[in-house]
């Protein structure tokens, strides 16, 4: 459809006054958008008597009316019997080959008759040339419309990107600066259109753009004003036939990236509070009491109990009780990343900084907790060579990247994890005694499951109903034998523990109740007390445990004249409270691992 327009009018005034005629034109509804003389007050209206106009585009033919009222074209018009006009010739009005409109030509007096624009073979050069003229200038009309809406398109959905966009032409100046570029990166643009790129990158980041075309995500610092930003930089020059048109540059915030890793990190359960806690004792009434007061300090945490005991769960709660609770919560296990790993991992690196390294190297999980909280995991499995790093990072809050030699400041918290004897470790020179000190400015010590044991029944109730929902099976509580059984298991896996013997169970049981039959077969084994009699180190009974067996039905009754358990828990504060640990304090006492668990049980 074809639009009223000053050119269309201004073209029918022309021939108008060129030839003395009276010109029309109408779209395809056969409304009139241009005319002169009578027709000129009828322009926006449709055409009274369309039959010709109708009749011109339905054919695709040219109409020339010598005798107006008498030719077979007027037969249906309504004013065919009293005429006015003494001549009319009506062609079609294409556009890329279709029809748009149509033209109309009219002579009311006979002297505009005698135009020489009613000259046959004239008028069809003629109605050729301005039938082409108004459909290149209705196509240019349409052309300049679309990149118009292409335009206002582009720049809406520039300007709704979160992240800074700055465009250049091929000689990098800026003509282009979106909403976001310029409220969160202070790039006004009264100040930087029309400037050269190089008023905010540095030459490094320019001579790369220049030689590689397209870069993503490449740390640097925009200069802005008198502040320099860090921000990531995402570049894409953009090409064409005769070479380079420009470049675009998106910005984005370190803190934004941040934020990004964090949420792709799958931490879904990031929000963990106090009260998802389980438990009613007074031992672990005791430990939430303290992290509940030290989460609003900015001082380190060390958190230590055996595996299992819940240690990062207390971590993510300090966490977001803490001013921090906003800011990313960055877990990092120390034990499970390899040593030549952990430092570029911790740390982050540079460009080429080593064999493999990532092109535009790394951002580290110290930088990507600005602003929050590092969970150091099993903090005691740090390597030797790399403690001397993590002290200055504890020490000054600021970390060097691998390769690199720029200082970069860390706003974090450290909340550090160990169920290792770092006691030992400093006597047997395997933990710095001043990084042990910088740790250990608030320490938390968990209890294990065995110290809680009014505790196990809650939680065993939660994992169940946990895994029956997620499991979809019908398992609503505790069959007797089952609580009896979990009650006197010494649990040396803790929660963990206890959950994978739930979540086992659950599977297995096919009624309403959770029998002990559907307990692991370790747990099941272990409620035989003749199981928990020592041992020698071949495996067969010692003496002691012969006797018991003949003459003692509960045998805990002599471990405990025997040995009683002030002494295990002083000779495990000893050697430590870990497998290990366990099994040396064992032996220092002269009894097997069995009995020691059992003496801790009761």
């Amino acid at each position: 459809m074809i639009k009223q327009s000053f050119f269309l009018q201004d073209t029918c005034e022309i021939i108008s006054g060129l030839f003395n005629v009276v010109i029309t034109i109408v779209d395809k509804s056969f409304l009139r958008i241009a005319g002169t003389d009578h027709y000129k007050g009828e322009i926006g209206k449709p055409a009274v008597n369309p039959n010709v106009f109708k009749n011109v585009m339905e054919n695709d033919k040219t109409i020339i009316i010598d005798h107006p009222g008498k030719e077979p074209v007027c037969n249906e018009c309504s004013n065919k019997d009293n005429c006015q006009e003494k001549a009319a010739i009506y062609t079609p009005l294409k556009v890329d080959g279709e029809i748009v409109g149509g033209v109309g030509i009219i002579a009311f007096t006979e002297e505009q008759k005698r135009s020489a624009i009613f000259d046959n073979e004239f008028f069809l050069r003629f109605t050729e040339k301005l039938s082409e003229m108004i459909s290149s200038k209705i196509e240019a009309e349409e052309y300049a419309r679309i990149l118009d809406i292409n335009l206002k398109e582009t720049l809406a959905i520039i300007n709704s990107v979160h992240d800074g966009v700055v465009a250049v032409n091929e000689k990098g100046i800026i003509y282009q600066i979106n909403d976001s570029a310029s409220t969160f990166f202070g790039l006004k643009r009264e100040q930087y259109m029309g400037v050269h790129i190089e008023r905010l990158l540095s030459g490094r980041i320019l001579e790369r753009i220049k030689k590689e075309r397209s870069i993503v995500d490449v740390e640097d610092k925009i200069d802005v004003g008198k502040t320099k930003l860090p921000v990531l930089i995402t570049a894409q020059a953009i090409e064409g036939e005769k070479g380079l048109y420009g470049t675009v540059l998106i910005f984005k915030s370190m803190k934004e990236a941040s934020s990004i890793a964090r949420k792709l990190l799958h931490e879904a359960d990031y929000k963990v509070g106090f009260e998802d806690i389980i438990g009613d004792s007074q031992e672990i009434e005791n430990v939430k009491f303290l992290a509940r007061k030290v989460a609003g300090s900015n001082s380190t945490v060390l958190i230590r109990g055996e595996s299992g005991t819940g240690k990062e769960m207390f971590a993510r709660a300090i966490h977001n009780a803490s001013p921090r609770r906003d800011g990313p919560f960055i877990a990092v296990n120390c034990a499970a990343i390899p040593e030549p790993l952990l430092e570029s991992e911790l740390f982050g690196y540079e460009d080429g900084a080593f064999t493999g390294a990532k092109r535009g190297g790394k951002i580290g999980k110290c930088e990507l907790a600005i602003g929050g909280t590092l969970f150091l995991d099993e903090v005691g499995d740090i390597p030797l060579f790399l403690q001397s790093k993590f002290l200055r990072m504890l020490q000054e809050r600021t970390i060097e990247r691998v390769g690199g030699n720029k200082i970069i400041a860390v706003d974090i918290r450290i909340i550090a994890a160990t169920n290792r004897n770092l006691e030992e470790m400093l006597e047997n020179n395997e933990f710095r005694e001043d990084l042990y000190y910088r740790l250990n400015v608030i320490p938390i010590f968990l209890p294990p499951l065995r110290k809680r044991r009014e505790d196990i029944m809650v939680v065993s109730e939660y994992f169940l109903r946990k895994y029956a929902t997620r499991l979809g099976k019908n398992v609503s509580s505790l069959a007797e034998d089952t609580q009896a059984l979990l009650n006197s298991y010494s649990w040396p896996g803790n929660l963990r523990e206890l959950e994978n013997a739930i979540e086992c169970a659950v599977n297995i049981e096919t009624g309403k109740k959770l029998t002990a039959a559907s307990l692991p077969e370790r747990i099941l084994k272990a409620s035989d007390p003749r199981e928990f009699l020592d041992e020698g180190e071949t495996g067969a009974p010692s003496a002691a445990a012969e006797h018991l067996r003949e003459d003692d039905p509960f045998p805990l009754k002599e471990s405990r004249r025997k040995t009683d358990v002030d002494t295990v828990i002083k000779a495990l504060d000893k050697y430590g409270w870990d497998t290990k640990g366990k099994k040396v304090a064992a032996k220092s006492l002269g009894i097997g691992i069995a009995t020691l668990y059992r003496i801790l049980n009761k």
